[in-house]
């Protein structure tokens, strides 16, 4: 019975899906034609060196038709839950890249915000709550630069388009 449901849906959603005009942003795109010259990072000191070494973007100095790229980083914490002796027992973490994306004749021709959080548990050993903060910060920022890379590629991309 439970196929039978399966096939009828298939049957009817497929003819759908395939007259809907869908078609990927990036296929049939050779990524080696987003080409960048520059990439000026500003903010946390600590977080701007994170995206430099994990940054997976090839830098063409040679290309006069590349583009420039301008990265800030902001981070912030607030108090999500406190203890009746008003004492901070949760903080959200917080971390924004703003991208600036310049042609080569010095125009801003695309820019994004993109941000992630964490909720992290404080404790009162301040080594232990140091440690995580700096782990969950990796881990916001890990994901924020798979974020940047797609977003960066694909207005280029539909730039060149």
């Amino acid at each position: 019975m439970i196929k039978i449901q399966h096939l009828i849906y298939l049957t009817l959603i497929l003819p759908f899906l395939i007259s809907c005009g869908f078609s990927p942003i990036l296929k049939n795109v050779d990524l080696d034609s987003v080409k960048i010259n520059k990439i000026e990072f500003s903010g946390s000191e600590s977080l701007t060196y994170y995206l430099k070494t994990n940054l997976n973007m090839v830098i063409n100095n040679q290309s006069a038709d590349a583009y420039a790229l301008k990265i800030k980083i902001n981070e912030s914490a607030s108090t999500v839950t406190k203890n009746t002796a008003g004492i901070t027992t949760e903080e959200k973490i917080i971390i924004t890249i703003n991208f600036q994306i310049i042609s080569s004749k010095g125009n801003i021709v695309g820019s994004e915000t993109l941000n992630d959080d964490r909720v992290i548990t404080i404790t009162n050993d301040i080594s232990t709550d140091d440690e995580v903060k700096r782990i969950e910060k990796e881990n916001i920022m890990t994901n924020l630069i798979q974020q940047l890379t797609f977003a960066v590629r694909a207005k280029i991309i539909s730039l060149q388009k």
